[in-house]
């Protein structure tokens, strides 16, 4: 279009041919472009995988996150220490109606390519230190000790490692008083029952190296595919109190966007001509609904 328009000796093709040109975008434009697609794709990857409301989230926030801060981490010291001085106190936002839009001669002005992709990557870094600053803390990675398929936290410290398993067994143990509370009133009620001392001695003894969190350190990582509920589910018996745990954990999401969904369809459902709808009614059209996908049919065969 550019090089038919620079032929045409007419005044509106002449208008035209140096509007075109003022838009047209040159080959370095181009390359910023396809480097700015390789960045921000990595973030849609992560936007779905988080998103998503099929399977569990929370344990694998924090090593995406920690692998994205890696990618975008400066190379030396000083670069590290000029992005923890961005000042990210400003409320000022891009939509503000206060703030003047630039004219056309300042959009028009040339840019500077010159290590634009490295400025890019460093305020991104900057906003994640700033905002997500506790990535290795032992509360946040506990989600993730408790997931079989990360079960060994490779993308952290040692030391960091060793903490948070020292905080899953503070939670076992409190779990563990509070089970043998109850199994204590338990016993307190079965006083009056026949005790046969015959099999006291074939009782067998359980070791501190035989608790369950031990046991489960122990074992082997599953693979990243695989179902972490299904692998609680399965050792449950083995691992009453840590299974448990897992679900408590495990069960939250990473963002609200299936809370999100789970309204949306309520409002889909529960329309103005349906204000009258009885309660016990619309909350079984909606489970039928967030569970449809896990029926062959309703009917029977």
């Amino acid at each position: 279009m550019n090089n038919i328009l620079t032929i045409k000796n007419d005044q509106d093709s002449k208008k035209d041919h140096k509007r075109l040109n003022a838009i047209m975008l040159i080959s370095k434009k181009w390359n910023l472009i396809y480097d700015l697609i390789s960045i921000l794709h990595l973030f849609i990857e992560v936007t779905k995988i988080l998103g998503e409301n099929n399977y569990y989230t929370h344990s694998i926030i924090n090593p995406i996150l920690i692998e994205i801060k890696k990618r975008f981490h400066p190379t030396t010291s000083h670069g590290t220490a000029a992005a923890r001085n961005i000042n990210f106190n400003n409320n000022e936002m891009a939509f503000d109606e206060n703030i003047v839009m630039e004219d056309d001669e300042q959009l028009s002005q040339p840019v500077n390519y010159n290590g634009l992709i490295d400025k890019i990557k460093h305020n991104l870094f900057a906003a994640m230190d700033h905002y997500w600053n506790n990535f290795t803390s032992s509360d946040m990675l506990l989600p993730s000790l408790l997931d079989p398929r990360m079960k060994d936290l490779s993308f952290v410290t040692i030391t960091e490692c060793l903490a948070t398993e020292n905080l899953l067994r503070e939670k076992y143990e409190d779990q563990n008083n509070n089970s043998s509370s109850s199994s204590t009133n338990i016993d307190d009620e079965n006083k009056g029952k026949k005790v046969f001392t015959v099999f006291a001695n074939l009782k067998k003894k359980v070791s501190r190296a035989d608790d369950e969190v031990c046991l489960y350190l122990q074992l082997e990582e599953i693979d990243l595919e695989a179902n972490s509920f299904t692998w609680w589910y399965e050792r449950r018996e083995k691992f009453p109190i840590l299974s448990f745990l897992a679900k408590k954990y495990l069960a939250v999401y990473a963002c609200s966007t299936a809370s999100e969904r789970l309204f949306s369809d309520a409002d889909n459902l529960l329309t103005a001509k349906r204000a009258k709808m009885d309660p016990r009614l619309f909350k079984k059209l909606m489970f039928l609904k967030r569970n449809s996908k896990h029926l062959d049919s309703i009917h029977e065969s």
